[in-house]
């Protein structure tokens, strides 16, 4: 992140727009413990100062790992080639003005996300799911079916698209999203990257709705934004815990707002029984 510092502080816009984009795809890919080479800081400075375009970026990378194959190959190199490959696949899709709100574009974000790095990119789930999560006290969130989840996917984007955001305040309209992510993640649609889909296809979702990234909360506290959706998803009626989305709201009125919320993991734990 040091290296992003002086873009961050620029005076071009831009610039300053591109770094984000860039912090904010190194804070999704933190939430499994990705972290971008050394090597990708020279060639995505190219692209923030407007010497290259996003797609070239994306073709050095490949080139970039294409020749480092032929020296090495281990399990660093492959770790720090998904790492590379997409977050600048990330901030392409973050940039682009084309969205889609349907289970079709959700699962494009997917592809474009993870083609030749994760097989069956871009299709649903078929097998069950179950994830011991850190901040349920290694309880799981219930997610649907395999055979449930086309039917999920349509409800949700069926009502999602009916919905009338004129008149209601920027606040409302924040709790509305995260209402909506929520359910998204719920769903869990593919077998693999969920939270990282998830987290892209929201954010664009939210660019094209009138927001932006206003600052680098992504990068520094992604693992906050996954551990508040989970807690919007679980239900334990027996210990009076329900979903609630005020740690979603407090993330986003950080990241889009500008708010100063306290982000503290440990409040969002559910103790057990």
């Amino acid at each position: 992140m040091k290296y992003l510092n002086n873009y961050l502080k620029s005076n071009h816009p831009s610039e300053i727009k591109k770094a984000l984009y860039w912090a904010t795809a190194f804070g999704i890919q933190s939430v499994v413990s990705l972290k971008p080479s050394e090597d990708l800081f020279p060639i995505i400075s190219q692209h923030i100062e407007g010497k290259e375009d996003i797609d070239t970026i994306i073709d050095m990378v490949k080139q970039h790992y294409h020749e480092k194959h032929k020296q090495i190959n281990d399990y660093n190199v492959h770790s720090e080639e998904e790492a590379d490959k997409v977050s600048a696949r990330i901030v392409r899709i973050l940039m682009d003005s084309d969205f889609e709100l349907s289970p079709r574009g959700f699962s494009s974000v997917h592809h474009k996300m993870f083609s030749k790095i994760y097989h069956h990119s871009g299709e649903l789930r078929v097998k069950p799911l179950s994830k011991k999560e850190w901040v349920l006290n290694k309880a799981t969130v219930i997610y649907p079916s395999s055979d449930m989840i086309e039917d999920y996917l349509d409800y949700l984007f069926a009502s999602e698209r009916n919905v009338n955001y004129s008149g209601l305040s920027t606040h409302h309209k924040l709790r509305h999203y995260c209402e909506f992510i929520a359910k998204l993640f719920m769903i869990n649609a593919f077998q693999f990257a969920n939270s990282r889909a998830a987290f892209v296809y929201s954010l664009k979702y939210l660019l094209q709705s009138g927001f932006e990234i206003k600052n680098d909360t992504f990068y520094r506290e992604a693992w906050y934004f996954r551990n508040a959706i989970i807690r919007a998803c679980y239900t334990n009626m027996h210990q009076g815990v329900y979903p609630t989305t005020e740690y979603m709201e407090m993330f986003l009125g950080n990241l889009l707002l500008n708010e100063s919320n306290d982000l503290r993991n440990h409040r969002m734990v559910v103790k057990g029984e």
